[in-house]
């Protein structure tokens, strides 16, 4: 049995995983596709990025990150 591990942006696509942010102050969600994540992000490592979004409810800049397995 393997582990993945998803360092990168590029490996959000290649796994086929999807990118949930929740905002740490109101809890906001959103899920980014993983297309979505590497638009918006570039192929960026994914360490840190949670301080790079802002909430499009609140505008708060800080959110939590969780990786989707593919369904």
């Amino acid at each position: 049995m393997s582990t993945k591990h998803v360092r990168t942006t590029g490996d959000l696509l290649r796994f086929g995983c999807s990118l949930k942010i929740e905002c740490c102050f109101c809890g906001h969600l959103h899920v980014l596709s993983p297309r979505a994540a590497v638009k918006a992000l570039g192929n960026a490592p994914l360490r840190g990025v949670s301080r790079r979004f802002r909430c499009l409810s609140c505008g708060f800049k800080q959110a939590r990150i969780q990786f989707l397995s593919p369904p």
